[in-house]
């Protein structure tokens, strides 16, 4: 039997004692309902991981025996952007889900012309707090130990204004779009990908997304939803390029 991972929101140090207090120690206590002895897998997100064994349990809290630390991780050698134009309901907390199972290393949510959804500052704090919960969560089922970076949401016109071409490949997702997957540079390490919400992008954001530096592609014959969009595309990249080669 595997042992349960969980996220710790703290650094963690070898060979020492740490309390689990909220909500990882009702999931460990109430949920799981493991016990004295019972072994668990700990990891901070700064990379690799630790064996860990319960000590004793109490009311609101549990203590745990930490091991050596284990240099493991699950990164991919390809290192994707994620830019995710917001959707709504559960379907950005999908995206934000799968991505970190497939490896993305940063998700910054953009506000198109097209978007639905419109976040005041105090309710994209929230949201952002939210989707990096999902976040941990994909990293506790996945293996990995480094969490994906997630960016505050914000206007894609401000996002391309603030970023000027850099080295690596740059892509959007535009339906018919002639070039494809296959046509990114298989050198490139570093990659953006940019998806747009449930109405796509208008005309103004494909020209502006192409005059810095992004290159149209399509998946295909079908139109996709932005959800299985963000899921198509990051496993073809890293089926053609990433660990999944």
């Amino acid at each position: 039997m595997s042992r349960t991972r969980l996220y710790i929101d703290n650094p963690l140090s070898p060979n020492s004692r740490f309390e689990l207090t909220g909500d990882p120690a009702h999931y460990v206590g109430r949920v799981l309902r493991l016990g004295p002895n019972d072994g668990l897998t700990l990891f901070d997100g700064r990379g690799g991981e630790y064996p860990a064994t319960i000590m004793s349990l109490g009311k609101n809290n549990v203590t745990v025996s930490v091991g050596e630390h284990i240099d493991r991780n699950a990164e991919s050698n390809l290192a994707i952007h994620l830019l995710q134009g917001i959707s709504r309901g559960d379907r950005m907390d999908i995206v934000v889900q799968k991505a970190t199972e497939l490896g993305v290393q940063r998700i910054t949510p953009v506000i198109t012309e097209y978007s639905v959804v419109r976040l005041e500052p105090k309710r994209a704090e929230k949201r952002l707090h939210h989707w990096r919960g999902i976040a941990a969560s994909a990293c506790e089922q996945s293996g990995r130990n480094i969490l994906p970076l997630i960016d505050l949401p914000q206007p894609l016109r401000n996002w391309l204004g603030e970023n000027l071409p850099a080295p690596g490949e740059r892509l959007i997702l535009r339906p018919g779009g002639e070039n494809s997957i296959k046509t990114v540079d298989s050198d490139a390490r570093d990659l953006i990908l940019l998806i747009g919400p449930e109405g796509g992008f208008s005309n103004p954001e494909y020209e502006l997304a192409e005059s810095t530096g992004f290159t149209a592609v399509g998946l295909g014959e079908r139109i996709l939803r932005t959800e299985t969009a963000a899921v198509a595309a990051i496993a073809a990249l890293q089926a053609f390029f990433g660990d999944l080669a």
